[in-house]
């Protein structure tokens, strides 16, 4: 509730009019005499007030739009939360064709993607979950197995060119 008040106070502080003798024209041409010489006019009060106002209203334009962000944040925030559906990724197949897993409840839907959406396959998410915990030693074996028998073409390449 504090932070309303302080709001509102800078609010209220920008719409303050500032104290300045109002003249008509012509009591503003009687003012002027063409003898005496122009003097700079000090406006170092004016300055420092229209540096404050700017800083104050920028922190009231900010910290306006930051209070609308949470708010909406939190107004939205149910609706993200009540999502059953969860995309879990894709795999480009050519231009404008993709093939897409999306898991709804239990449930992991494999769609194929292009000039419209099919269902391809139906997959527990169970086994989906299981496959990802064996994918990473799959992936250490293959990519070992990849890395000798590249070291080992590295190596015949080498003694063919030794021969030469």
């Amino acid at each position: 509730m504090n932070k309303w008040w302080l709001i509102i106070l800078l609010v209220a502080g920008l719409f303050v009019p500032a104290t300045v003798e109002a003249a008509t024209v012509d009591q503003q041409f009687e003012q002027q005499q063409p003898d005496t010489k122009d003097e700079p006019v000090k406006s170092a009060v004016s300055t420092v007030g229209t540096a404050i106002k700017l800083v104050l209203s920028m922190v009231v334009v900010i910290g306006g739009f930051l209070i609308l962000v949470r708010w909406l944040n939190a107004r939205t925030q149910g609706v993200k939360s009540a999502q059953h559906m969860t995309h879990l990724g894709g795999v480009p197949l050519g231009k404008d064709r993709s093939v897409q897993l999306v898991k709804l409840g239990e449930q992991v839907y494999v769609l194929g993607v292009g000039d419209s959406i099919q269902l391809l396959d139906r997959i527990d998410a169970e086994a989906i979950d299981e496959a990802a915990l064996e994918a990473p030693a799959l992936n250490n074996s293959n990519s070992s197995a990849f890395l000798d028998t590249f070291k080992q073409q590295l190596a015949q390449i080498e003694e063919v060119r030794k021969k030469r």
